[in-house]
């Protein structure tokens, strides 16, 4: 099956078909709108880019593994990196996971929960958090996911530590990376502070107007 990524509405809604199934989008506008809306007090020192409001190829990637691994995940804790529009989120949602997706950006976590409901699956608690101070028990998830979310290395600390705060005993991290050599140092890294790094799948990923080939990778705490 080829995901495919059709604007119904330039700039409002797209539809994403993942596996088969169609997935409806909304979002206020596409990312190169926001961001030339935005002005220089917009950014501050995050340089809080509107990146959520795109679909991303990593997210279609991880939504294929979330759905054949819709047994494993089935009534599991889960939590979901930079949740974005909501797709993976949802995907996760809709097979019965049971999911806790999060993003930097209030408007990201208010058009996610819009999408769940468009799309008619269980809500997943949204929440607005920063993945530099996690505000969620310790080990409290079996599986971690987050597709394209260390595309700056200044990402690789917090998110290691928070892999290590919130992953449980036995459980599983997969990260949806697109072939870039930015993150290339960040799996070294992960195996040097104790972790398991494996590369499940290597796939390409038509999407939006963009042909990506994506990775797809599991940590483990060894």
């Amino acid at each position: 099956m080829v995901d495919t990524c059709t604007a119904l509405d330039p700039g409002s809604r797209v539809e994403v078909e993942v596996e088969g199934h169609v997935w409806l989008l909304d979002r206020a506008a596409d990312m190169e709108a926001l961001w030339d809306a935005m002005d220089g007090d917009d950014l501050g020192d995050d340089e809080r880019l509107p990146y959520w409001a795109e679909v991303w190829p990593a997210s279609v990637l991880l939504g294929r593994h979330i759905l054949r691994q819709a047994k494993a995940l089935k009534g599991r804790p889960c939590l979901d990196l930079g949740c974005g529009l909501g797709l993976t989120g949802m995907i996760a949602s809709s097979i019965g996971a049971r999911v806790v997706a999060f993003d930097y950006e209030w408007p990201a976590v208010r058009f996610a929960r819009h999408n769940a409901e468009l799309n008619a699956v269980p809500q997943p608690l949204w929440m607005l958090m920063d993945w530099r101070q996690p505000a969620v028990k310790q080990g409290s998830f079996d599986f971690i996911w987050g597709g394209d979310v260390l595309y700056e290395k200044r990402f690789f600390d917090p998110l290691i530590r928070l892999f290590r705060h919130a992953l449980a005993p036995g459980g599983k991290i997969w990260i949806g990376e697109p072939v870039r050599t930015v993150s290339r140092p960040v799996w070294d890294e992960l195996r040097e502070q104790g972790f398991e790094a494996e590369k499940l799948t290597v796939e390409k990923v038509a999407l939006c107007g963009q042909n990506a080939t994506v990775n797809l990778w599991e940590i483990r705490i060894s």
